[in-house]
């Protein structure tokens, strides 16, 4: 099989003459020096008459492209910013659901401004007044807070941080309150719970004996009925297992009585358990709140 090596040599009438290399191989006797290859001339667009334009228009294409992307980001963003000014108009009237369902529309419209996410965490949060819900709007408060520049947070910083302090240093006075309130209440209880613990235990602890005992000796003498002729160890046999049956029933309220005094005992030494500690756990969560959204606004 020949080798070939071919040189490209493009002249100017038009054809591409691929010539084979004889460095390699002599070539075979007969055989063509060139091999060439017709390529027509296609005009380019700016050769033809009446389709400048259209080759121009391939160009100009991406640009007006780009023009309309543009048009159409500030058709969204004016409609955005429509929709947020009526958001304001319906919380400044005190129309809380349908402001937030405004600010809503326009950050759907316009994500990028900061403006209508933080409208969104002022409704669910009454104006940072009550924070019941604020993880309800846990991704609008980031939002917001991301898309915020740092003289817009310190303006919002300078609005809301000294009521917010304000509002968790009542938070911090009103828990300890309630948690001496609740140390109180629970040291009170005490004695009577602890009481009533040991006589619950004590109850338990001899009606489980006596069913123990009942229960086992039914047991035995029901074994020895057959080796005992008459009725000597039949009555007493039944007789255990009747009262060991009565005992079960007792048995089965002392335990009851039991779980709830033990219960009441481990209610008793826990902090918080009454009902002054469940509010004061709720205004350490409030208090904590409160503090962390003092530090985002003044970060």
């Amino acid at each position: 099989m020949e080798e070939r090596e071919l040189d490209l040599d493009d002249s100017a009438d038009g054809k591409i003459r691929l010539r084979k290399n004889r460095g390699i191989l002599p070539a075979e006797e007969g055989s063509p020096d060139e091999i060439i290859v017709d390529v027509p001339d296609f005009p380019l667009p700016q050769d033809k008459a009446g389709e400048g334009a259209a080759g121009g228009a391939t160009f100009v294409a991406p640009a007006e492209a780009e023009a309309g992307y543009a048009a159409e980001r500030e058709d969204r963003r004016a409609r955005a910013r429509r929709l947020y000014e009526e958001a304001e108009e319906l919380y400044a009237a005190g129309e809380l659901d349908a402001a937030g369902e405004k600010y809503l529309d326009s950050g759907a419209l316009y994500g990028a401004d900061w403006r209508p996410w933080f409208g969104v965490v002022r409704v669910q949060t009454r104006d940072f007044t009550d924070f019941s819900a604020i993880y309800d709007c846990q991704q609008a408060y980031d939002k917001a807070l991301r898309r915020m520049k740092p003289e817009e947070r310190a303006a919002i910083a300078a609005r809301y941080v000294p009521g917010l302090e304000r509002r968790a240093e009542d938070y911090a006075v009103r828990q300890e309150r309630l948690n001496a309130e609740d140390e109180r209440i629970r040291a009170e209880a005490r004695p009577a719970v602890r009481r009533e613990y040991r006589v619950a235990l004590r109850l338990f602890a001899a009606v489980l004996l006596l069913f123990a005992a009942f229960a086992v000796a039914g047991g035995v003498l029901a074994g020895l009925i057959n080796l005992v002729p008459g009725l000597q160890i039949l009555i007493p046999a039944v007789v255990c297992l009747a009262v060991a049956l009565v005992l079960l029933v007792v048995l089965a309220v002392c335990t009851n009585r039991f779980v709830r005094a033990r219960i009441a005992k481990s209610r008793n030494a826990r902090a918080g358990s009454t009902p002054q500690g469940e509010e004061a756990r709720i205004c350490a969560e409030a208090e904590e709140i409160v503090r962390s959204i003092i530090e985002d606004f003044t970060k």
